[in-house]
């Protein structure tokens, strides 16, 4: 049995010197020569039957003994144009040639074709007139190319032409083809991109036409076989006449193909097609008709550029008008931007057709649609944070061949396009698409695009090409330039978003400060008269309105002074987000000292226990700010306690050397702080929402009261600090809230 080949193996097919193998076809010539003198530096060996004179008696001879003179005058004004390049009519030593000119290793390259009738040239030109005007009328880019397989057919007599098109990995699909009924048909059937490799595509972008007019005949060698100054053979890239490789000519017989054409679809300068032509026979196509199918490819290539671009331009101009409409909407919602987003979840998903989307922008994600869970798009974030991004965006038909964790949720999650929104911080807008499950048909079985041959160093091609069917999974549509365009597009809109809602802000945050006093006066004020009226009322009136009256009186009380509480944490809040954080270097274990001071009476109180593993370290902060969060976590610890058990609390680090429970550290050298408590406990659904204005889990007189804003306040001077602030917890296992400071001031 032989052993598998190897991908190294298959790399090395695309090194094959295919432009270096020494030899020519026999259908024709070659000569080479240096200039401005033009004496002959190379010859083929078969120059003797067209030229009536041997290879070693014609090398150091000048052309003008055997071209005719108006040859070489053509010759000449040829090679005085900056890269000469083209077909011309030589006579030479009484024949007739089509001479294909170039350059190439610092020698003028001349193929020499023998023309042996005239009548091709005006059949091949009437040919190109009759089939231009079916070609205007073909509807669609398929029709259009299924034309042009039955005109090339025509024009060159082939038994089977395809229209081969390759996709964006180099396999390649045929489209369209025109065949005789005994050809076999290779309509719809994929080709893996080892069939051409990198070196061949490469040819086929330099020469748009390769003619292989005898797949069996033997290649005609070149005189002197090794160029004495490079010590290899003349590089043939630009010839036409070019020799073939063993094993393409080994896969040609494996099809039965005795001769075969292949003309380039080029766009923006690019290959993204061949014309490819079988022939179970050898056969000449002579050079005006092949001019003639050049010519036509080369139209076919700018009409159908033409009409993609149009295409997509318009649909480029759809979505962009699509587009336009969210953000005028958008702009016109006065609430923060990632809820104004979720409102608008059919038109997000809509902008890039999509059947899922994500908003990370800071803050818990924000799902649209179908999507992985909220964990699962928490550490995909995470991870696309560490990707390269080409300019902003990031996609994927495949997330789960280049993000492992994806293999969970193909389901959903197959394909993925991602937009950066802020080059220096991890916030994204997400698209998702699920896998779609297809069937793809191989002309022979791509998984053994070549074979070990026995007794042998090189690798032969396959030898089958019956239809094997492949079911491909773990992909999604892809994305097209469309969808990248529009999430691009949706990038630079929702930047105008923001600082339009930026604007806002500025202003209404001054609003809010001119419009602080005036609140301070007219609703503080009278909320501390009805508390202190409330008391004068029960002091005088108590008794008289009963143990009822007295009750209600006391809740209008309690509920004042709530009311009051509230404005001023909205009001603490508020002026959070405008502070300027003074930087210096403060010790944590005096801060936590500090604070323990100040809530010691609460702690007692409740007969908790406190517990400070080891010593704080030093570092960057506000001083200030971080005592109040150390404040708020603490008396939180204290307050929600379960009762009938021993009470205990703990504030401590963690060293960046040290594991974590969940990948919050962003950095090798941050320090992760925590206080943790056996209390009773948070459910994982609440979470997120424990850090939100004025939002209790218990009734308002549990627990010690409170009003809900000082987890609130806690996270965002954390946020300003740089660094994060979150909770794990279980319901009856107490709970530990983390907090990091982020990279520091600057």
């Amino acid at each position: 049995m032989n052993p598998p080949v190897s991908q190294t193996e298959l790399t090395e097919c695309d090194r094959e010197p295919i432009h270096l193998l020494g030899g020519i076809q026999p259908h024709g010539a070659l000569v080479a020569f240096s200039e401005p003198d033009l004496t002959l530096r190379v010859v083929s060996a078969n120059i003797e039957a067209w030229l009536g004179r041997a290879p070693q008696a014609l090398l150091g001879q000048p052309l003008a003994e055997f071209l005719h003179p108006t040859s070489l005058a053509l010759l000449r004004r040829a090679l005085s144009q900056q890269g000469p390049s083209g077909t011309l009519r030589i006579e030479a030593a009484g024949h007739a040639f089509v001479g294909l000119l170039h350059r190439s290793d610092g020698l003028a390259v001349l193929d020499l074709e023998p023309i042996t009738s005239d009548s091709g040239e005006e059949g091949a030109l009437v040919m190109v007139d009759q089939i231009l005007s079916p070609l205007t009328r073909a509807k669609g880019p398929r029709a259009l190319l299924q034309e042009v397989a039955g005109a090339v057919r025509t024009l060159s007599g082939f038994d089977r032409v395809m229209v081969y098109l390759f996709d964006s990995d180099w396999h390649g699909e045929v489209v369209a083809e025109s065949r005789e009924p005994a050809t076999d048909s290779f309509l719809g059937m994929h080709f893996p991109a080892s069939d051409i490799p990198v070196q061949a595509r490469a040819l086929y972008v330099r020469n748009t036409l390769r003619l292989i007019a005898d797949a069996r005949a033997r290649p005609v060698p070149l005189v002197p076989a090794v160029l004495p100054e490079l010590g290899r053979p003349l590089d043939l890239s630009g010839a036409a006449l070019r020799s073939v490789s063993p094993v393409h000519l080994e896969y040609l017989a494996n099809m039965g193909v005795g001769a075969s054409m292949s003309i380039s679809l080029l766009r923006e300068g690019a290959l993204w097609g061949l014309i490819a032509c079988h022939h179970r026979a050898p056969l000449k196509v002579p050079a005006a008709a092949r001019r003639a199918c050049d010519v036509l490819a080369r139209l076919v290539s700018l009409q159908l550029a033409s009409e993609e671009r149009a295409t997509m331009a318009a649909e480029i101009a759809r979505r962009a008008q699509f587009q336009t409409q969210l953000m005028e909407r958008l702009s016109a919602d006065s609430s923060s931007l990632p809820v104004s987003l979720s409102r608008e979840a059919d038109s997000v998903l809509g902008l890039t057709g999509s059947t899922g989307a994500a908003l990370l922008l800071g803050e818990a994600p924000i799902l649209m649609g179908a999507t992985p869970t909220l964990d699962e798009v928490k550490a995909l974030g995470e991870w696309l944070a560490r990707q390269p991004f080409e300019g902003t965006t990031f996609h994927t038909e495949r997330l789960g061949q280049v993000y492992e964790p994806a293999q969970a949720y193909l389901d959903v999650a197959s394909g993925l396009l991602a937009v950066r929104l802020d080059p220096s911080a991890p916030r994204f807008v997400v698209w998702f698409r699920p896998e779609v499950t297809r069937t793809v048909t191989w002309a022979g079985n791509p998984l053994k695009p070549v074979v070990q041959g026995p007794g042998t160093q090189r690798l032969h091609p396959r030898a089958s090409f019956t239809a094997w069917q492949e079911t491909v999974q773990g992909a999604s549509l892809p994305w097209t330039p469309e969808d990248r365009t529009a999430a691009a597009g949706l990038r630079g809109a929702l930047v105008g978003v923001l600082l339009r809602h930026a604007a806002a802000l500025t202003r209404s945050n001054a609003e809010l400060d001119a419009f602080g006093g005036t609140v301070a006066h007219d609703l503080k004020e009278p909320l501390r008269g009805i508390q202190q009226y409330v008391s004068f009322l029960l002091e005088d009136v108590g008794d008289a309105v009963g143990s009822e009256g007295r009750k209600q009186l006391e809740e209008v009380r309690w509920l004042a002074g709530r009311t009051q509480g509230q404005m001023e944490a909205l009001f603490e809040y508020s002026r959070v987000g405008r502070v300027e954080l003074s930087w210096g270097q403060a010790d944590m274990q005096e801060i936590l000292e500090d604070v323990l001071t100040i809530v010691s009476s609460r702690i007692q109180e409740n007969g908790i226990e406190v517990r400070v593993p080891r010593r704080l370290p030093e570092l960057a902060c506000d001083r200030v700010r971080i005592h109040q969060v150390w404040s708020n976590l603490l008396t939180n610890a204290a307050k929600y306690h379960q009762a009938g058990k021993p009470r205990w609390v703990e504030a401590g680090f963690i060293t960046p050397e040290e594991p974590l429970s969940r990948p919050a550290r962003r950095r090798a050298d941050e320090y992760v702080f925590y206080v943790r408590d056996n209390g009773i406990g948070i459910p994982e659904r609440f979470h997120e929402t424990i850090f939100e204005m004025f939002r209790r889990l218990h009734p308002a007189h549990a627990y010690g009261g409170g009003n809900g804003a000082g987890l609130s306040i806690a996270r965002r001077l954390i946020q300003l600090h740089g660094g994060d602030l979150w909770v794990e917890s279980a319901p009856g296992q107490g709970s530990t809230f983390y907090f990091t400071l982020g990279k520091g001031p600057g």
